[in-house]
């Protein structure tokens, strides 16, 4: 169970590192952060951000990034899609 949970954990991380790194392989989309201006994040415009539109910012990042890896446009990563994320950069899978 402990060891499940660290790969897990692994992979998780390494899904993170790999999609912000991944940007110069597919088109520009591996910044971090989309935006740190705060007007732009403030869709409200009333000079403060709210957790919503902080986090708005976020998933609007990580869509983009689920839609790079998902080439055929189902919705879905595949096992082929995947494993081609991991070869760009390098990491074995089974």
């Amino acid at each position: 169970m402990k060891k499940r949970y660290y790969m897990l954990t692994f992979l998780a991380a390494l899904l993170i590192s790999s999609v912000a790194i991944a940007g110069h392989h597919y088109g520009g989309h591996g910044h971090m952060m989309p935006s740190w201006n705060m007007t732009e994040m403030d869709t409200d415009q009333d000079g403060f951000l709210t957790f919503d539109e902080f986090s708005d910012t976020y998933q609007k990042k990580l869509r983009g990034d689920f839609d790079m890896i998902d080439e055929n446009e189902d919705g879905l990563i595949d096992k082929d899609e995947w494993t081609k994320l991991m070869e760009v950069h390098g990491v074995m899978t089974n």
